[in-house]
């Protein structure tokens, strides 16, 4: 790992430490090699009315793109001083 990608990565967080609680967080997706320079990927931490919780993404207005926790790599808070 490169210089570049090390310092990229020192804004971003286990996924397993997301917040969970609908704040709304940039993901690092698994089709990324490298830690997105500019945020790409938003989105919050929800339950459907089945009960089954995911990533929902912004901008995505019929509901149909869903992450887990298997999809992403990591995340960064999109708002500053955000508790982690």
């Amino acid at each position: 790992m490169g210089p570049c990608v090390q310092l990229a990565m020192r804004n971003w967080h286990p996924i397993r430490t997301a917040p969970r609680d609908g704040t709304p967080v940039i993901l690092w997706v698994n089709d990324h090699e490298t830690p997105p320079v500019l945020p790409v990927t938003a989105g919050f931490w929800t339950t459907d009315i089945r009960g089954d919780s995911f990533w929902h993404i912004f901008g995505d207005h019929n509901g149909a793109q869903r992450y887990s926790d298997q999809h992403v790599r990591g995340w960064s808070p999109l708002l500053r001083g955000h508790n982690m």
